[in-house]
């Protein structure tokens, strides 16, 4: 990095309070000191005193500094003496969140750009973003940190890492394969809403998009195929239709069984029986491709056990 990394390391007569157990990281957990201290001054409080609660790095406006490595683990993540968060993810502290302002911008910004150095450091993709190993204190253990960012926008941060990311590793998000896993499109937005926070409420994180007059429900964006056909799995298993578009792959990962057909027009409605008056499940998208396994009553049966009407469909 153009920024070095400052060590004012833990002492080895505390790591039985501080970073007891030897660690190799497998994410990151990100938080807001909730204070306005350098990250010199957040280190060295943390080493100095006798409290089992410690961080990795601390990042200020332009320096980071480090007070346990990264092979032994610390207690950040509130998830228990045996949590993903405190046994098996760097502890990232952001200065500066009480007052906010400037010096805290600049320390995001720096924070974002060291989370994507580790991420090339370690070999790991952005779909550990996807799947929230590198994540929030509050996704660990429910605490509402990191309290500024998340005030500001997480989604908003993950961009700024994945930003940084890009320009590490020479790629960029023009050229990378995103599969989204979607479960909904409406004309009403009061429609998507309604199902946003149904989902929400089961704990599936949601976003709206409105594309072409429609409002989509997503469910997630992924880098990493399987990932999103999870998410697909998971959503299903729930009782909730989806699909992840561009993926000609069933949930379950395998090739999908029946005949091969194309959406030929805009919008039709894919029900969830095979007749006019069952529930609408979800709007189809033109030129998708969809996998028939019979005709019912005038209406094609999907793979997925929902149904089309006949017409609306051309065999490829």
């Amino acid at each position: 990095m153009s920024v070095p990394i400052t060590k004012i390391l833990c002492p080895e007569n505390k790591f039985n309070i501080k970073c007891p157990y030897s660690m190799k990281p497998q994410g990151i957990t990100i938080h807001n000191t909730a204070n306005d201290a350098s990250a010199k001054a957040e280190i060295s409080y943390m080493i100095g005193n006798n409290n089992e609660v410690s961080f990795h790095d601390a990042v200020d406006d332009y320096r980071i500094v480090r007070g346990i490595e990264h092979n032994r683990n610390a207690w950040h993540a509130g998830d228990s003496a045996t949590g993903f968060g405190n046994r098996n993810t760097i502890g990232i502290e952001i200065c500066y969140s009480l007052s906010g302002g400037d010096r805290f911008i600049k320390a995001e910004k720096l924070a974002a750009k060291y989370i994507a150095y580790l991420m090339k450091q370690y070999g790991w993709g952005l779909d550990r973003i996807d799947d929230k190993r590198i994540g929030t204190h509050q996704d660990r253990s429910g605490k509402y940190c990191p309290h500024r960012t998340l005030d500001m926008g997480i989604n908003r941060f993950y961009e700024m890492i994945k930003q940084e990311y890009y320009k590490l590793t020479g790629t960029n998000s023009n050229t990378a394969e995103i599969y989204r896993v979607q479960t909904g499109a409406f004309f009403n937005k009061e429609n998507a809403d309604k199902l946003a926070l149904e989902l929400n409420t089961k704990g599936i994180d949601t976003y709206r998009v409105k594309i072409d007059d429609l409002y989509k429900v997503q469910c997630g964006a992924y880098l990493n195929k399987q990932n999103a056909i999870n998410m697909s799995n998971k959503l299903k298993l729930m009782g909730y239709s989806n699909f992840i578009p561009g993926l000609n792959l069933s949930v379950e990962g395998e090739k999908q069984k029946g005949t091969k057909y194309k959406i030929n027009c805009d919008y039709p409605n894919i029900r969830s029986q095979a007749s006019l008056s069952s529930s609408v499940t979800r709007l189809a998208t033109k030129g998708e491709i969809i996998y028939v396994t019979c005709i019912v009553n005038g209406f094609l049966k999907l793979s997925d056990g929902t149904y089309l009407k006949v017409g609306f469909a051309d065999k490829i």
